[in-house]
């Protein structure tokens, strides 16, 4: 595409410790540096935040992955962790010292590398939930993380259709069910 370019007005200056940058006459070159960068560099930056908490999420519940392989006062402290990470007005999901013995005793599985959800579901197939109260926990938990947004944006799209302006009379029960229908169509 070829972008027309404007005639800048030159005014003469003095010459100044800060003076302002000279304005970019060429206009493929002013949209690339006052558009193009600007939405490269918020990609990246979102770009990097997102994998930082993905880190952290992994650094958190990772010990529900990595627990055969961990020595004891390891396992203890990244359970602690996890512990402290669920807690809620003082109130935590799990005992994390519980959640360490649990763990030591986990019986042996066919494969070492079971993923969250089969280690849910082998507990659940072997009726061991109550045994492994704390582990049930932790891994129901990390099952239900969201690793994207998309879900949550698709709902958010799928309740403005649902909910008009012409139905904005709608009782809490009646959305949620409309709702829980159209996203989950399948």
């Amino acid at each position: 595409a070829e972008l027309k370019q404007k005639h800048l007005r030159t005014t003469n200056r003095h010459f100044g410790y800060e003076s302002p940058d000279e304005p970019i006459q060429d206009a493929l070159r002013k949209l690339e540096t006052t558009f193009f960068n600007v939405v490269v560099d918020t990609a990246i930056s979102s770009l990097d935040e997102r994998f930082q908490n993905l880190g952290e999420v992994n650094n958190t519940f990772g010990v529900l992955l990595d627990f055969p392989n961990l020595e004891e006062e390891d396992l203890l402290q990244k359970c602690q962790t996890l512990s402290t990470a669920l807690t809620h007005d003082s109130q935590p999901d799990i005992d994390g010292t519980e959640l360490a013995k649990e763990m030591k005793n986990f019986p042996p599985l066919p494969s070492n590398n079971k993923t969250n959800m089969e280690r849910l579901t082998f507990l659940h197939e072997k009726k061991l939930a109550e045994i492994y109260l704390n582990m049930w926990v932790a891994l129901r938990i990390s099952a239900t993380l969201p690793v994207t947004v998309a879900a949550a944006e698709i709902s958010f799209s799928k309740l403005k259709l649902i909910k008009t302006y012409l139905r904005s009379t709608m009782i809490q029960e009646r959305l949620s069910g409309l709702a829980i229908i159209s996203i989950n169509h399948v």
